[in-house]
């Protein structure tokens, strides 16, 4: 008998995976805006530079033992920003893919520790008069991510980090 009851319950829980994985989304898109009272020309170098980029985008904030580096050209395509610290920050690497002059740059993640990936992220610039629209948005197309968005309410934690990060870029460039 007990046997039995083992067996449902583990082909219940199979199922319950079955499903969370057939019908996770393919790909699971945050995206974020503000309006920064600032040009396009002002806000750009720090999207297309990494080393400017830590200024307002630091998602090593509260690891006193990450490591940065960077390679590659100082800035635009190639340019290349690596980390590695705790668990929570983990080790991975953002690549500048595709850099437009004044509207925006496109970044490959790659991401080694806690999690294995490969996410796309890309931060627009649209000039609305004196001000700039400004957009980041991630492409989470790992399986680990797609499956916890079944689960865990991850726009919500991955956009609330996008906000204040943004925050602190407006901050920057309107102080």
């Amino acid at each position: 008998m007990i046997i039995k009851i083992l067996i449902v319950f583990i082909m219940v829980i199979a199922g319950v995976a079955l499903y969370a994985f057939t019908t996770a989304p393919k790909v699971f898109v945050v995206s974020r805006s503000i309006v920064i009272n600032a040009s396009a020309a002002k806000i750009f170098p720090y999207v297309n530079n990494p080393r400017k980029m830590e200024e307002w985008n630091p998602f090593t904030a509260g690891d006193a033992t990450v490591k940065l580096s960077y390679s590659g050209p100082e800035e635009g395509v190639g340019a290349q920003s690596a980390w590695e610290g705790n668990s929570n920050t983990g080790i991975g690497q953002a690549t500048i893919t595709e850099s437009e002059r004044d509207k925006g740059v496109a970044v490959r993640l790659d991401f080694k520790k806690p999690f294995e990936g490969v996410n796309y992220g890309a931060y627009q610039l649209e000039a609305q008069g004196d001000k700039t629209l400004f957009v980041w948005t991630i492409n989470e197309n790992s399986l680990i991510p797609r499956l916890l968005s079944r689960i865990l309410n991850l726009d919500k934690m991955i956009g609330t980090k996008f906000e204040s990060d943004m925050a602190k870029l407006k901050s920057l460039l309107e102080g």
